[in-house]
């Protein structure tokens, strides 16, 4: 937005400021004037590209997924229940990763549905909120280290 000093007239009729108009006036007062006019301007950049952290800022990352399909019954679910060809590990410890994040049929669910032990996921819902049977169960495991 670009600000441009010019000259109006005060057609609020409310007292604003210095402007002594009155709500009774009916009429555009001559009291007077303000000096700003707002113009959009839809063209602005940041004068210079955002460039990447230094090398010594970039933290390495390592993730790895188990995945497991819904029964439609059970809540709780173990190493031996993962599909070997959609997994890269094992449910691992919470205490050795950073992040630990739950899909049920791709979509991410909040951490108070869920509860992660060494080998064990136990999904925190009632009856009727088990997934579905065949229903993919994917948890992501991210390890953030640096150098």
């Amino acid at each position: 937005m670009i600000i441009k000093k010019s000259k109006q007239r005060c057609t609020s009729h409310y007292h604003q400021g210095n402007c002594k108009c009155s709500s009774k006036k009916s009429s555009p007062c001559s009291c007077c004037d303000h000096d700003i006019t707002i113009i959009n301007n839809f063209n602005c950049y940041p004068p210079f590209p955002p460039t990447p952290p230094p090398p010594s800022q970039v933290l390495n990352v390592e993730t790895s997924q188990y995945t497991a399909l819904s029964d439609g019954v059970k809540t709780i679910y173990t190493n031996q229940d993962k599909e070997p060809q959609f997994s890269t590990s094992d449910i691992l410890n919470p205490n050795d990763v950073s992040y630990i994040n739950l899909f049920i049929n791709g979509i991410l669910q909040p951490p108070t549905i869920y509860n992660v032990q060494p080998g064990t996921l136990t999904l925190l819902v009632g009856p009727s909120e088990v997934p579905r049977n065949e229903v993919p169960i994917i948890l992501q495991f991210i390890k953030i280290f640096s150098s």
